[in-house]
């Protein structure tokens, strides 16, 4: 099943334990008329929930665990399960509120008049169905993390190598989600501009070829600049200038074997890896040799593992490939990164995950 089809099913789990708990709640609430006496066996019976609502209960919340799951692991878009949960515990907080609220409320109120020593002997928490009292606890703080995710911070964990030597696979990071402008959610429309990207920013965005999945790369050219990329010789060019690197050091890891060097990117300095292997062509290269320039709104991005990234230089080349078009005059649909898909800039790794325990000595800003 995919997540859009278990999100429904999520969603229909939930609509009909609604609707089920509060028509035997209310119904129950009603059966206390105003003269039967209270006492804690009947607010106990009136307060139980059948076994029937106890047993979707708990599948309702075995198929959100399990959804959370899968969309962390296929990179589902999180914001719509954000909005899904925070919109179904606000629906269910606002029936309670005007439903069945006053009326267990007036109840209690009789409740501690008429049973000797209410306060200590009667647990009020556990006088309403698990639905209510669950979804009323957590609607603020998903309320919270909604707003918090979408406008100011975002987590992500770094499922790839593509960003080697700066980000490491199981890398967990932060993203400022409001550097580049508040953007509105799901559609990631900036509605109040702050900032564009710079050459040099660590980007998360949603690519081309795969709006579905977020990427991490670094943004190499801007609207208007030229790039140029000689993939035999790995020589980087923005605006006819050669993008100065210099050697640091070799290193080998379980992956490969690699050069590895200091880049200066328009005075910005960060780490990358070339493979000490020669160059091998790849199918879908598209760069021309006299380089594209970046549309306006558009961005260009590349790995900072230059030889082992799917990025900017190669998602035009498999367009083309997927469609025929061999041609260097299409429209370059998939070549470039547009402002509308970008999540945030990455700036601080605050955790990586050492095996089976979280590590922190690779704590710090992105560079």
């Amino acid at each position: 099943m995919s997540l859009y089809g278990l999100s429904a099913l999520v969603l229909l789990l939930g609509t009909v334990l609604t609707a089920l708990v509060f028509l035997s709640y209310r119904k129950r609430l009603a059966e206390l008329t105003v003269e039967s006496d209270v006492t804690e066996m009947s607010l106990q019976q009136m307060f139980t929930s059948t076994p029937l609502e106890r047993g979707l209960g708990y599948a309702l919340v075995a198929l959100i665990g399990y959804l959370i799951w899968q969309t962390i692991t296929q990179g589902f878009d999180f914001a719509l399960l954000m909005i899904g949960a925070t919109g179904f515990t606000g629906f269910v907080y606002l029936l309670d509120y005007r439903l069945t609220r006053k009326t267990r409320l007036a109840i209690l109120e009789r409740a501690s008049v008429q049973i000797p020593e209410f306060e200590e002997t009667v647990d009020t928490a556990t006088l309403e169905p698990g639905l209510i009292e669950n979804s009323r606890a957590f609607f603020p703080i998903l309320v919270f993390v909604f707003v918090l995710r979408s406008f100011l911070l975002e987590p992500f964990q770094i499922p790839s190598g593509s960003m080697k030597p700066t980000l490491e696979i199981s890398d967990f990071i932060l993203v400022n989600r409001f550097v580049y402008g508040i953007r509105m959610p799901i559609s990631n429309k900036v509605i109040i501009p702050i900032g564009t990207p710079r050459q040099g920013d660590v980007i998360v965005f949603k690519p081309p070829h795969e709006p579905d999945k977020n990427f991490i790369k670094r943004v190499i050219g801007v609207p208007g600049d030229l790039i140029q990329y000689d993939y035999s010789r790995k020589i980087l060019r923005v605006n006819g200038e050669v993008v100065p690197k210099d050697l640091i050091e070799k290193r080998t890891d379980e992956a490969g074997r690699y050069n590895l060097y200091s880049e200066n990117l328009f005075g910005r300095e960060h780490q990358i890896y070339n493979n000490q292997s020669r160059a091998i062509r790849r199918p879908d290269e598209w760069l021309p040799i006299n380089g594209v320039t970046v549309p306006e709104g558009k961005y260009f991005v590349m790995g900072d593992n230059r030889d082992n990234s799917q990025d900017a230089r190669y998602w035009e080349g498999t367009r083309r490939l997927q469609t025929g078009d061999f041609s260097n005059n299409g429209n370059n649909a998939w070549g470039f990164v547009d402002e509308d898909s970008i999540l945030g800039q990455a700036f601080v790794i605050w955790m990586h995950w050492q095996g089976f325990y979280p590590s922190f000595a690779r704590t710090g800003f992105i560079q």
